[in-house]
């Protein structure tokens, strides 16, 4: 009888475990983390063909970043099999980068370089060669490209549209013509992301939808300003390191600056390293107190180009996403360029006001599921579809 009991107690014990797994599984599948929601972005906007066959979470965060500067080494992509070419290793026609490079033959050969491509683009290809009369094949479009030099040298070709996805690059090469290395190159894009960076096994909540959404729709310049953070001052002059081709000048007659000094370029032209401290992560607008014609740089590696005046006066940058914390800021100075100030005023991150500009119900904590996140972006296709 005993023996029975416990027999009983056993298999009650066995189906209420079982129940609970089941219905524990259940509420597991039904949680929508933000890597679902990713990965639903580049599908519900066809931006999935730049992914390989097994992505990783890197690959998909490498489309949602939107970065465009994608090197090769010609060592690493060529086809062994077919192509008559040879690696070496040594620098007899000058410096090279990865391991080795490639080496034709005697005669003129080619080689099929496979390589995949996450975003779409314009782009400009630099490569690296030594010889004369090497034809790059790229879209059924040829691109001759001579080095004109007995070593390696880099050479450009631009304006090269290219589709998303893997594709290979046939190159004739020419009699003892060499390869180290090419890149392609466009303009990055906005990058999409949460606030704080994705966090890809987490739950989606309305929150991060909203900010995923204002940044893959550009909307973020739309929030309104951060009403207990005032607007903030940096002299370049105080925490820039000043290179050869530049200098810290009082000069009265080039506008109005309100440090203590302000920083000119001469006929060379400068590039300044900025470090930018901000408090907290969020979004702001950068504005400079700057002379010159065509100002470029880059802010935390975005690049950017403004038009300035022959004197000192406010050009807004644009909206940037900083971090809490070190910042880096890149000015190019044209010739007899100058900088003054930069001033930083951020935009309000509060759940409510991005809610409310994303025309997402909140909380801002409320989970997301997958039914709601699917039709939310079938909503917002046409304003987010532009993004190239």
């Amino acid at each position: 009888m005993g023996v029975t009991m416990h027999r009983r107690l056993f298999a009650v014990m066995a189906v209420f475990f079982l129940l609970n797994s089941t219905v524990w599984g259940g509420d597991a599948k039904t949680v929508f983390t933000q890597k679902d929601f990713a990965q639903l972005i580049l599908s519900n906007f066809s931006w999935s063909a730049g992914l390989p066959a097994e992505p990783t979470d890197r690959d998909y965060l490498q489309i949602l970043a939107g970065k465009r500067t994608f090197r090769f080494e010609a060592e690493n992509i060529y086809n062994e099999k077919t192509d008559r070419v040879t690696v070496r290793e040594f620098n007899i026609f000058g410096p090279f980068t990865g391991k080795g490079w490639i080496l034709g033959v005697s005669d003129t050969t080619s080689a099929a370089f496979s390589v995949l491509l996450p975003l779409e683009g314009e782009y400009t290809m630099k490569a690296v060669v030594k010889g004369d009369g090497f034809v790059w094949n790229l879209n059924n479009t040829d691109y001759r490209i001579d080095s004109n030099s007995g070593n390696f040298r880099e050479m450009e070709v631009k304006n090269i549209p290219l589709k998303a996805g893997i594709f290979v690059i046939n190159v004739t090469i020419p009699p003892e013509g060499a390869i180290d290395s090419f890149a392609l190159t466009a303009a990055d894009l906005a990058p999409i992301q949460p606030l704080i960076g994705w966090r890809f096994k987490e739950e989606l909540t309305a929150g991060r939808m909203a900010e995923i959404y204002l940044a893959m729709a550009s909307l973020n310049s739309q929030l309104p300003e951060s009403k207990d953070n005032s607007p903030t001052s940096l002299s370049v002059a105080d925490v820039a390191q000043i290179p050869p081709a530049a200098a810290k000048t009082v000069a009265p007659y080039l506008g109005k600056f309100t440090s203590r000094e302000w920083v000119r370029a001469d006929y060379r032209g400068a590039t300044l390293q900025i470090p930018a401290v901000v408090a907290d992560t969020g979004f702001y607008t950068i504005t400079a107190n700057i002379m010159g014609e065509r100002i470029r740089g880059s802010i935390n590696q975005n690049s950017f180009e403004v038009k300035a005046k022959p004197y000192l006066d406010k050009v807004s940058m644009g909206l940037y996403r900083l971090e809490s914390g070190d910042n880096m800021i890149t000015i190019d100075l044209p010739p007899m360029g100058g900088i003054d100030t930069l001033e930083f005023r951020k935009k309000s991150t509060s759940p409510d006001e991005l809610l409310k500009l994303a025309g997402i119900k909140g909380p801002a904590e409320r989970p997301i599921t997958a039914d709601e996140a699917g039709a939310f972006l079938k909503s917002v296709q046409a304003v987010c579809s532009t993004r190239k």
